[in-house]
């Protein structure tokens, strides 16, 4: 898979990136397409936006040929207090298949919390770029506006990136395997970055996606984010129409 998180591999199905992903054989063909589903945490680079609670999600994108767009919302709680907020990602992304075995794409996101009493600080932009490798995927990315805030009340805003290596294995009965790690450097928010990474199962049902996953992060993660960045089993459920 393209990225180290449940969340950020349903953004590459949105995106209609094909790398790989849990989420890529539910996509449907045409131009205008969209899903619905839940996880039993929204958890982005180890860390979870919803409080360690189940989060609904909802998306439609539209394509046409290399090019795709579109606009996600997803149940998140991000303020102080740990209030049911939305979280709402526009996204367009180019790929481009430079051989049998080679793809690349690059893909821009903005992130938006539409009244979040916090929402001047929270909003962000981010550009990736990612190439994969017949079951392989590599994206660099990087955002020029991240906010973020640790537990031990070191807090920024500025340049963030991360780095993510993801893989995945069809199995028999149409059962994937995925496993994924990535590095977030937040060094200019909270003055240091941390590791991540997930490994786990999916499968479509009847225009279903099923997925199970268990997702990690280094000591440092968890000194800093406390129960929000411990490891834990997250369980999705997606339906696209």
């Amino acid at each position: 898979m393209g990225f180290s998180s449940v969340r950020g591999a349903r953004i590459a199905l949105l995106a209609g990136l094909s790398f790989g992903t849990p989420w890529q054989s539910v996509a449907l063909s045409g131009d205008l397409a969209g899903m619905l589903g839940a996880d039993t945490d929204d958890v982005f680079r180890g860390v979870s936006l919803s409080d360690n609670q189940p989060s609904l999600q909802g998306a439609l994108h539209y394509d046409t040929d290399q090019w795709y767009a579109g606009l996600s919302a997803e149940e998140v709680r991000r303020d102080p207090a740990r209030s049911v907020g939305v979280e709402l990602i526009g996204f367009a992304a180019y790929q481009y298949r430079l051989s049998e075995d080679w793809t690349t794409a690059l893909s821009l996101r903005h992130y938006d919390y539409p009244g979040n009493a916090y929402r001047s600080e929270y909003d962000y932009d981010e550009a990736a770029l990612h190439l994969q490798w017949r079951q392989w995927s590599l994206s660099a990315i990087g955002s020029p506006d991240t906010f973020a805030a640790d537990e031990r009340g070191r807090y920024g805003r500025g340049a963030a990136y991360a780095y993510e290596l993801g893989a995945q294995q069809p199995l028999p009965w149409a059962l994937s395997a995925q496993a994924g790690a990535g590095y977030y450097d937040l060094q200019r928010e909270i003055g240091t970055g941390y590791l991540y990474w997930n490994a786990g199962l999916s499968r479509p049902w009847d225009g279903w996606q099923f997925d199970v996953r268990y997702i990690g992060t280094d000591s440092v993660a968890v000194q800093r984010f406390g129960r929000q960045a411990v490891n834990r089993i997250v369980l999705s459920a997606l339906w696209s129409f």
